[in-house]
């Protein structure tokens, strides 16, 4: 079974997401956020979660362990339309930790 992503967030970055070609969005806002991650993770068909990041910060300090706790699913945070990001780990990151070993990490050759 191929895990799916799923996009929560502001009306730009699901709008984003939606012309990419990515089906499940959710669009929330600071009061939705935390009910729409919660369902998320709760379904197991999604292995990739993509939210804002600005909104992940509003959300209960349990339920902000708990994402920092899991490799499944992978969660994304997204820097808001201004490109900063606050906070929030690298891609690669989330890949190693989800994974248990970095896939781009370089081959050492055997002497």
């Amino acid at each position: 079974m191929k895990a799916k992503i799923i996009v929560i967030g502001d009306a730009p970055l699901v709008m984003g997401f939606k012309l990419a070609g990515i089906e499940d969005t959710v669009q929330a806002g600071e009061k939705t956020i935390q009910a729409e991650l919660e369902k998320a993770l709760a379904n197991k068909d999604f292995g990739i979660i993509v939210t804002n990041e600005y909104m992940l910060g509003m959300i209960d300090w349990r339920l902000r362990k708990k994402l920092d706790s899991v490799a499944y699913p992978v969660v994304i945070p997204m820097p808001d339309y201004s490109g900063k990001s606050a906070e929030g780990d690298e891609i690669r990151n989330l890949i190693k930790r989800a994974l248990g070993f970095d896939l781009g990490a370089k081959k050492q050759e055997k002497s």
